[in-house]
């Protein structure tokens, strides 16, 4: 069996891509081994993650998106936009509008355009969620988790979690080039204790007005990645909560894979939306043959 596929990538979040909109071409009890080989740096092809583009009953298109190690994401910020690009320059979803099935949720999706081609994606990533139980925290679920200081392995870590659908720990330093991402990274992402499903580890750098530098731990590719969508969403409300932005203007992300733009609806106190705002890209396509 042979599998044709796309490679994309969204500031830097590169991704596989394979389009089942007409035909499964991966059996569901296979999709998380096929995922894990493919996703190989070494071994396969080599990316952040994997779309399957599928039909939806309630939706334009439905955004079927695996980790590296072959869980299921929840969403994926920029691998969403690399989805838009591709059903609507393939002809599959022929709307400068639309809305894309995922398991956080239906996200609406702005297509941006130079010439013929989709350049950036403002995709909505619905209403970040603050109180600990929806924010996937332990403790009281109606209290919110800001600035709050954990101690981990005989290290203390101030940080601020955020849901966007999937969880996320923010953390704010005034130098994040010299750190040690992997580890520290790691060692939140596994803190059971106070994160029981794991959680997404954010490094946020304040440069200027409403713009920072970040860096990412990722839950699910066990590294650090180049950005994060949800993650990027996630660190702009931390921002506003901790009084290091405002949502009045657009909040500017400088990550290593590129530049990206939160917009913010709602006050401080009531964050309602947040919306993604960044490019997408083509890298190549190909056939894989699995070895499954």
């Amino acid at each position: 069996m042979q599998v044709n596929f796309t490679k994309l990538q969204g500031s830097g979040n590169d991704f596989i891509l394979v389009d089942e909109w007409d035909k499964v071409l991966i059996a569901e009890a296979d999709k998380a081994a096929f995922v894990k080989e493919i996703c190989q740096r070494h071994f396969g092809v080599g990316s952040d993650g994997l779309i399957f583009v599928a039909k939806s009953d309630v939706a334009d298109v439905n955004f079927i998106f695996y980790n590296p190690d072959g869980s299921r994401a929840e969403m994926c910020g920029n691998g969403i936009r690399c989805l838009a690009k591709y059903v609507y320059e393939q002809g599959i979803v022929a709307k400068k509008e639309m809305r894309v099935e995922t398991l956080a949720g239906i996200k609406s999706l702005n297509l941006v355009f130079k010439g013929d081609s989709v350049s950036e994606v403002k995709v909505g990533m619905g209403r970040p969620q603050v109180k600990r139980g929806v924010a996937q925290v332990t403790g009281d679920p109606d209290k919110t988790f800001i600035s709050q200081k954990v101690m981990i392995h005989g290290f203390e870590y101030t940080i601020t979690s955020v849901g966007m659908g999937n969880p996320h720990a923010v953390l704010f330093y005034e130098n994040i080039d010299g750190l040690d991402v992997k580890n520290i990274g790691a060692r939140i992402r596994n803190h059971l204790h106070v994160f029981p499903n794991g959680v997404n580890v954010h490094f946020v750098e304040l440069v200027g007005i409403n713009e920072f530098k970040i860096r990412t731990y990722e839950r699910g590719v066990e590294d650090e990645t180049l950005a994060c969508g949800t993650g990027i969403c996630a660190s702009a409300v931390a921002s506003v909560l901790t009084a290091k932005a405002t949502p009045s203007k657009p909040i500017v992300f400088n990550a290593r894979g590129g530049r990206v733009k939160v917009e913010l609806d709602g006050t401080t106190e009531n964050i309602s939306e947040a919306y993604l705002i960044g490019p997408a890209e083509y890298v190549f396509t190909g056939v894989y043959t699995p070895k499954l």
